[in-house]
């Protein structure tokens, strides 16, 4: 049962996180015996306590092992293809060519964030997860990130506020952040915001 389940509801190499699985009449100590013997089986594969995934094989036709990354992604940003969270902070600002610093630790914001915030590792990979101001959707996860990543310009950007004005316009009209997306959710963040609002120059999408 639990494997037609797993083979209904993942792709191979997609993290499964035993907390997920919900099968009628299967306790979680069943569910979890069950995972232990297909993992014993050789069906599926175990990344750590309570992360499994479907084997995959690569092109020289050898079992791909699931990546820390693959594991953050999908725990705390794309849970089960449903947005959960996005990347912020120095990781936000170095992707959008805020900053060349290449931080040690990555920080991303999620729903499923185990405290307000909290430093987690995922076998060798080090990660920042923090709480969003309200729960992060498909359809303001981009607004919450515009913000979040103009909340802490003044600390992640290496760039001169015009050149971040620039980027963030960029990234404003990519993903269609209009002045009523940002109005709607500016008051949950901190006044200074309003300083990098007017420091920047940056424009959103017009109505």
């Amino acid at each position: 049962m639990i494997y037609d389940y797993l083979m209904e509801n993942y792709k191979q190499g997609e993290p499964i996180f035993s907390a997920d699985i919900h099968i009628h009449e299967m306790s979680e100590e069943n569910i979890r015996y069950h995972l232990k013997k297909l993992t014993d089986d050789g069906v599926i594969c175990r990344f750590e306590s309570g992360i499994y995934y479907l084997p995959k094989r690569n092109i020289l036709g050898e079992y791909s092992k699931l990546s820390a990354e693959t594991v953050a992604i999908h725990k705390y940003i794309l849970r089960h293809g449903k947005r959960v969270g996005f990347y912020s902070g120095y990781t936000l600002a170095n992707q959008l060519g805020l900053s060349t610093q290449v931080p040690f630790k990555e920080e991303i914001t999620s729903n499923y964030a185990p405290a307000q915030v909290r430093e987690i590792k995922i076998k060798d990979r080090k990660y920042i997860i923090r709480r969003p101001v309200i729960p992060v959707t498909e359809e303001n996860a981009y607004t919450l990130q515009f913000l979040d990543c103009l909340k802490d310009i003044d600390k992640s950007a290496e760039e001169d506020m015009k050149n971040c004005g620039i980027i963030l316009t960029q990234f404003a009209q990519k993903h269609n952040i209009t002045k009523e997306k940002v109005d709607q959710l500016l008051g949950y963040y901190p006044l200074k915001i309003y300083k990098a609002i007017y420091e920047t120059g940056v424009n959103y999408v017009s109505e």
